[in-house]
């Protein structure tokens, strides 16, 4: 009896060191597969997916993105345009590929607007993702033609000809039922005035229809007007921005609800993508974000550059879903 206590006690004895083994191999393996993550590093080219043509606002930021980052990683990374689908073939894109770390969304806020008026599952295409960061924010702007505001039209006489004729007016805007839309709707609440928005499916198209007096204004970014025979009538910005000086902001112009409307432009991974991966972007980001080119870019074109990072962005995300939903109801969209 007691021979057979010593064997029994000996075996739940071994049991107890395998199993404290096997635990300690566990850790041991966690440990460095937690130093190996930490140490996350590409071993091929990352792509940057966007929904915008070349030259478009987004394109033109994430390639000089790309550029920055060279003097931070000797990662590769390959800007590509893939456009239509009101901005969802850019998106299905994304997701077509493996939660690698090797596929980055580069988009804006009207891709959460298409998702929502175009009622897409949301559980796909808002939920589907990380949203890694918030890198632009980007003012408001009502752009005419400078010969308009040389023969003395300003933002005023844009309101008092709208006034004048009720719904004829054009404003061109990218699409119907997303953010510049949803912007000049709010203009012509604060102002008491009605207007037609006409889509013409890019910033730099509807800038060419004002040129060309296919549109009486466009609802754009300053960017917009760069470059072009454009003003900027007014802007919504807490004071008036370098390069911009003779463009009043909204709150000085009495519609101080106004002055905060924006576009964001940000970076987004499919849910599952590594958190090491997450965490060496986020990291570049921060750099990118206080390189003085990126900094001097953004201020050239009225941009300001805002890092955000994972829920403070999806926040932003979430407050968009929100905005959206309300004005397509409104427009019964």
């Amino acid at each position: 009896m007691n021979r057979t206590r010593v064997v029994l006690a000996t075996l739940a004895m071994a049991a107890v060191l395998t199993m404290l083994g096997a635990c300690a191999r566990e850790e041991a393996g966690a440990a460095a597969a937690t130093e190996e993550a930490s140490e996350w590093k590409p071993s091929r080219p990352i792509t940057i997916i966007t929904h915008v043509g070349a030259g478009g606002g987004t394109d033109v930021a994430v390639r000089l993105f790309t550029e920055i980052a060279r003097e931070f990683t000797d990662a590769t990374f390959a800007v590509e345009n893939v456009t239509g689908g009101a901005t969802m073939n850019a998106s299905n894109a994304v997701l077509a590929r493996p939660a690698d770390g090797y596929t980055v969304f580069a988009m804006a806020m009207s891709n959460v607007n298409n998702v929502i008026s175009n009622d897409f599952d949301q559980s796909v295409y808002i939920d589907g993702y990380h949203w890694l960061a918030k890198i632009q924010k980007d003012p408001s702007a009502v752009i005419i033609r400078k010969s308009d505001r040389d023969a003395g039209l300003d933002f005023e006489g844009i309101i008092e000809d709208a006034r004048n004729r009720p719904g004829q007016q054009i404003w061109a805007v990218p699409v119907l039922g997303a953010n510049k839309h949803f912007e000049a709707l709010m203009i012509w609440d604060a102002t008491g005035v009605e207007a037609a928005a006409v889509p013409f499916v890019s910033g730099p198209l509807g800038a060419a229809a004002v040129l060309s007096g296919s549109a009486d204004v466009q609802m754009g970014n300053p960017f917009n007007a760069v470059g072009r025979d454009l003003w900027v009538a007014a802007v919504a910005s807490p004071e008036r921005l370098a390069g911009f000086e003779d463009s009043p902001t909204f709150a000085e112009l009495g519609y101080p609800e106004l002055n905060d409307e924006h576009i964001w432009r940000g970076l987004a991974v499919r849910q599952g993508t590594p958190q090491a991966m997450i965490e060496w972007m986020e990291d570049l980001v921060s750099k990118v974000a206080e390189h003085p080119r990126w900094i001097e870019f953004n201020a050239k074109n009225a941009i300001a550059p805002r890092a955000v990072f994972g829920d403070d962005f999806r926040r932003i995300v979430d407050r968009t879903v929100e905005v959206t939903e309300y004005w397509l109801n409104r427009l019964d969209m």
